[in-house]
């Protein structure tokens, strides 16, 4: 008996931790990958130039290009509201295009 407490002690306290559902890094970076590839801001950066690559530089830093001009793109978490739990949410935020002729 004096188990079973301690176990119902146990079990409460660890319900009453926040809970974190982050995807695994895999989908993780899948998700920020397309949604750099569905950006207007990115897309229209590059004024119809088609995306050649898309590659991944540091945490939350990626480089995008096509042809000759390289986009830095950003990747800015959101908070998530008080309680909920989930994937990571976040804003992509475009550079300036930098172009080499």
């Amino acid at each position: 008996m004096k188990y079973l407490y301690r176990y119902a002690a146990a079990a409460l306290l660890a319900a009453s931790l926040p809970a974190h559902a982050a995807l695994p890094p895999q989908y993780q970076r899948t998700a920020e990958l397309k949604a750099i590839l569905d950006n207007a801001d990115v897309v229209g950066a590059f004024e119809g130039r088609p995306i050649d690559r898309v590659e991944w530089v540091a945490e939350d830093q990626y480089r995008v290009t096509a042809g000759r001009c390289i986009l830095a793109v950003a990747i800015v978490g959101k908070p998530l509201p008080p309680g909920m739990v989930g994937a990571r949410r976040f804003d992509v935020v475009p550079g300036k295009v930098e172009c080499t002729e």
